[in-house]
């Protein structure tokens, strides 16, 4: 089901600096970024990518939380508890990596669940949205409770088993000139409800801790990104 406010949703108005509006939630010892209206029908995950929370990202959840009069409510956890990955550091990114696969991390998005289902007792439904690393992550998890729906916003290291099992389920795919047509190609066809837009005219990472949002081209694009995300889980949510 679609909601009316599809059709007036707004556009996101992105800025270089930003100071985030919601708050912080203790969940198993991690901070969960939360924002938005806690009566909401459904809630949306944010799955970050490998460089943690940033100020892209929070823009983008208060964004979601805030859009329309039926916005849901938007967390992201903690996941790496703080220890981002170490770029300069061969070994100890290697080291950092294996720590931290997606797998690794699937029993605290478990917990992070139930918890809003404790929590938010109005919220039925929850949808999935990752950047890169949260991408992979986001599809993995489709299945999991509540989750009815994911988004992947330059995502990485997609491939065609990852629509097993899930062929059915709602799923966005917003592509960088850096995830070609080649590589996607094979999971966009098993995918029966995927909504697949690409922006060919920015690189990987643009839309979360990577994006330079003072610049104009990836500040437009963002933006739109993100009003496609809550077009999509509006339709698909609501």
């Amino acid at each position: 089901m679609s909601s009316e406010a599809c059709d007036t949703i707004p556009i996101p108005q992105f800025t270089p600096e930003y100071t985030p509006k919601g708050e912080y939630e203790l969940v198993d010892s991690r901070k969960v970024y939360v924002t938005g209206n806690p009566k909401a029908s459904y809630a949306l995950v944010c799955i970050y990518d490998v460089f943690g929370f940033h100020k892209n990202t929070f823009q983008g959840c208060d964004y979601l939380a805030t859009g329309t009069e039926d916005a849901p409510l938007v967390v992201m956890p903690d996941f790496f508890d703080g220890d981002v990955v170490p770029f300069g550091d061969p070994e100890a990114r290697k080291i950092w990596s294996e720590k931290n696969a997606y797998q690794n991390h699937v029993p605290y998005l478990q917990t992070v669940l139930d918890w809003i289902k404790e929590e938010y007792p109005s919220i039925k439904v929850t949808g999935l949205y990752g950047f890169c690393w949260g991408g992979k992550f986001s599809i993995a998890c489709a299945k999991m409770d509540m989750v009815r729906a994911v988004a992947l916003i330059h995502p990485s290291r997609l491939a065609e088993t990852d629509a097993d099992g899930i062929e059915e389920v709602p799923v966005l795919i917003i592509a960088s000139q850096n995830e070609t047509v080649e590589s996607l190609a094979p999971l966009v066809s098993k995918l029966k409800n995927v909504d697949y837009v690409r922006m060919d005219d920015v690189h990987h990472g643009w839309c979360a801790a990577r994006g330079d949002w003072g610049d104009a081209l990836q500040k437009q694009r963002a933006e739109e990104a993100m009003r496609k995300t809550n077009e999509f889980f509006h339709k698909a949510l609501l």
